[in-house]
């Protein structure tokens, strides 16, 4: 059977998700013809200024206002129709002739561009490529479901993103809340109580964001008997202004590979919420911190953490010194938050994905 990946590389996340299908695919069944494909390689000019426009979110924060404004506007099926047809216009046609020549069996999206295209190439060239999308945020968003009629399956994190589904008119037989699925190093691991805690903050993904020196430079105000591991992404300006401090209990990192590592030997994590990211955190049941991030989804991810008491949020920068001290002197609060990342069932979304595979495959 052979099996196409897509992904968009905005931001780390969609692309994470697939390099955790292909390479756990890749290892659990030798059979299967696999092929791991970033689709913004082959953007046009108006696909390649739209990925620069996103990425700015990272680096202006009153950016994350106008994308949150449009991503609300547009959580309708009507206002987002026009963009299946503007998707056709979007890539060039070297995509379609490799998907073509590479022929799938089954395509596994985690990013609607991926599923829009295939719908688009089913139609035009009578195939019939079973389409499966995850949805690698806690909101549904109406984008993700312009081709929700010729999807077989939508993969999401948990039974929250369910009702949004149902409340867009999606089949309840399309929809799997099976998780999302993240590498499977992200496993608990219990930690050895100790005098200092450490704190692990992710400055803003693989990308980094100018916006989060300011919250740390807000806690380091407090002066608390913490370490603090600082990850700064790929962004080198980033980190230099951190390593400038001078403060001795803060370890400072570029883009790293061993978040598990990291997360395992934490007590508290202070990160943005991006859907994967969180995911991770969850997996791990480390308690966490949610400053503010891209905007539009990463707004429902905030509501979702805090709503189920997973974690706490701050909104600017001047309260997350007072917000970390508050909630490492209130042992009450953090064994409610703890207790209740507890209660959340360990994260098999790989490996339940591959199931609902196998199961396609027989019935192929």
């Amino acid at each position: 059977m052979k099996i196409l990946i897509t992904y968009a590389s905005y931001g780390n996340g969609h692309k994470a998700v697939a390099e955790n299908i292909y390479n756990y695919f890749k290892e659990k069944n030798k059979d299967y013809e696999l092929k791991l494909i970033d689709v913004m390689e082959y953007g046009n000019l108006l696909a390649r200024t739209d990925k620069k426009i996103f990425n700015l979110n990272y680096k202006f924060p009153i950016n994350h206002y106008f994308f949150s404004l449009e991503f609300n506007l547009f959580n309708n099926k009507i206002l987002t129709s026009p963009y299946k047809i503007l998707t056709k216009f979007l890539f060039k046609s070297k995509l379609t002739k490799e998907i073509l020549d590479f022929n799938p069996d089954i395509l596994i999206s985690t990013h609607f561009f991926g599923s829009i295209l295939i719908g688009l190439i089913n139609n035009k060239y009578h195939k019939n490529i079973k389409i499966i999308t995850i949805i690698t945020d806690y909101k549904a968003h109406a984008l993700w479901l312009q081709n929700s009629k010729n999807e077989d399956k939508i993969i999401i994190g948990n039974n929250y993103v369910k009702n949004d589904l149902l409340n867009f008119g999606i089949d309840n037989n399309k929809i799997f809340p099976i998780g999302i699925p993240i590498s499977s190093k992200f496993k608990y691991t219990k930690k050895i109580s100790k005098l200092q805690k450490t704190i692990l903050f992710l400055g803003g993904g693989g990308n980094g964001s100018n916006f989060s020196y300011n919250y740390l430079k807000d806690l380091l105000k407090y002066n608390l008997n913490i370490n603090i591991i600082f990850v700064a992404g790929n962004n080198t300006k980033l980190k230099n202004k951190v390593m400038n401090i001078g403060n001795k209990n803060i370890t400072v990192l570029g883009y790293s590979n061993n978040i598990p590592t990291l997360l395992a030997k934490s007590d508290l994590v202070i990160t943005k919420p991006g859907g994967i990211a969180i995911t991770e955190i969850i997996a791990m049941k480390v308690p966490m911190i949610l400053i503010p991030g891209n905007g539009g989804p990463e707004n429902y991810n905030t509501e979702y953490i805090v709503k189920n008491k997973l974690g706490l949020s701050v909104k600017h920068p001047k309260d997350l010194g007072k917000t970390v001290n508050s909630l490492l002197n209130n042992p009450k609060c953090l064994k409610e938050i703890e207790t209740n990342l507890n209660k959340i069932k360990d994260n098999n979304a790989l490996e339940e994905l591959y199931k609902i595979i196998k199961e396609m495959d027989v019935i192929k």
